[in-house]
């Protein structure tokens, strides 16, 4: 059930010199407004309940929010900490310029890096690349890169 919207009680027959008969109409309609809004807890344009903690279950949140604009995350503690991987969409290097963009805004590019794939950060005038460079090792946790050592020995 929705949330109840547009409804407005009458309430000339609630004053205190109103002949009371005539609030019951008014009365009904409240209790049914009422029961309206209970009934829409957690539903589909209904209202969003918290829990103990006062915070909304993450079962009640949507897997893809689409603000008709940007969304900003402002939490009180000045970080946002994201616990699983943060998947950037793909853009290619001309897309760049259908952006808004501001300092410290980061991308996916494919062929940002003289064709290769890169981040790109936008430090206020230009788009910098950062260049993916060692592979992580197969456990996560180990890095590993390739020298070649060369000598001549003077006999």
């Amino acid at each position: 059930m929705a949330f109840p919207s547009g409804t407005n009680i009458d309430t000339a027959n609630l004053q205190p010199t109103s002949d009371p008969s005539q609030a019951r109409a008014d009365l009904l309609a409240l209790i049914e407004t009422f029961n309206q809004l209970i009934n829409s807890e957690n539903g589909a344009n209904g209202v969003l309940t918290l829990n103990a903690s006062g915070k909304v279950q993450g079962n009640q949140i949507p897997g893809t929010l689409a603000p008709t604009g940007n969304m900003v995350l402002a939490p009180e503690g000045g970080a946002v900490t994201i616990e699983s991987v943060l998947r950037l969409t793909q853009l290619l290097t001309v897309e760049l310029d259908n952006l808004t963009s501001s300092a410290g805004d980061v991308v996916y590019l494919t062929d940002g890096d003289a064709g290769s794939p890169c981040l790109g950060v936008y430090d206020g005038s230009n788009w910098r690349v950062v260049r993916f460079a060692t592979t992580v090792g197969d456990t996560g946790g180990a890095f590993t890169s390739a020298f070649a050592l060369s000598a001549t020995a003077d006999i």
